[in-house]
């Protein structure tokens, strides 16, 4: 129960943030936040997701990008994602870079993008007004950055599909 309940935490605390306050988004780091691998990946995120600039976050292992309530998130160190029945999918940007990743849509049309197969996991909240018309653009604009940064240890499978030997 407790496991479930610290699962559900990190959603609803992605839910309430967005909001700025005195320039800075405030987001809430994953419990992993320090590990190392975190300040390479925040350190060398693109200066622009889906067009928007990046902005100052309040916590380590973050990074945000945007303002008010089109603001997207990417919280590093967050707990990853064991087997799943939720939606996993293997994302590949322009130049053949490919991420799988867990996709949730929380209340108040946010996309949840989580790594699978990495850690330290990454999370990534799209609000769907960031992105109206396609939300995977901000995970994709990330793809790089993690790729470069972490091993991917495990992939995506679906039914019926056979787990790699």
């Amino acid at each position: 129960m407790l496991r479930s309940r610290l699962l559900a935490l990190p959603a609803a605390a992605l839910m309430a943030l967005g909001l700025a306050s005195c320039g800075t988004v405030q987001v809430p780091p994953g419990p992993e936040a320090t590990d190392p691998t975190c300040a390479d990946i925040v350190l060398s995120a693109p200066p622009e997701v889906l067009g928007m600039k990046k902005v100052e976050t309040s916590s380590q292992g973050t990074a945000a990008w945007g303002s008010g309530e089109d603001t997207i998130v990417m919280r590093c160190g967050v707990t990853p994602p064991g087997p799943t029945t939720d939606l996993c999918t293997t994302l590949t940007d322009g130049d053949d870079i490919e991420v799988d990743w867990i996709v949730r849509e929380l209340e108040g049309e946010v996309f949840l993008y989580t790594t699978y197969g990495r850690e330290p996991a990454i999370d990534v909240s799209v609000p769907r007004s960031a992105a109206p018309d396609q939300p995977s653009g901000a995970a994709l604009d990330l793809s790089q950055v993690i790729t470069r940064n972490i091993e991917a240890t495990d992939r995506c499978i679906g039914p019926g599909d056979e787990p790699a030997a």
